[in-house]
């Protein structure tokens, strides 16, 4: 049977799965707040929203060693959205601003 791309269901499991992999913060829920590799705190309900400070998307890497090289098995992982933008952003954009 072949997996449909646009499935929600496969969508929302990709998710969790990378959400597992992110480390935890100890005193915090961990359902709701996580860190992704790099340490920036990322939270479960900014998911794709790169307009928040915790903003985070999916990232698929390669499956680590020559076995994962060679089935072109995919790992996702959870990334703060300013990690995908190749470094260009050094500074949080949040701070110092004012609500309107």
């Amino acid at each position: 049977m072949a997996r449909i791309v646009h499935d929600p269901f496969l969508i929302l499991q990709g998710r969790v799965e990378a959400w597992d992999r992110c480390a935890r913060i100890p005193g915090c829920d961990k359902s709701v707040w996580r860190q992704d590799a790099e340490g920036r705190v990322i939270r479960w309900a900014d998911f794709g929203d790169r307009f928040s400070r915790y903003g985070w998307e999916v990232m698929a890497l390669p499956a680590p060693g020559v076995l994962g090289r060679a089935l072109a098995r995919r790992r996702l992982v959870a990334v703060h959205w300013r990690g995908l933008t190749g470094g260009a952003l050094r500074e949080d954009p949040f701070l110092g601003r004012r609500a309107a």
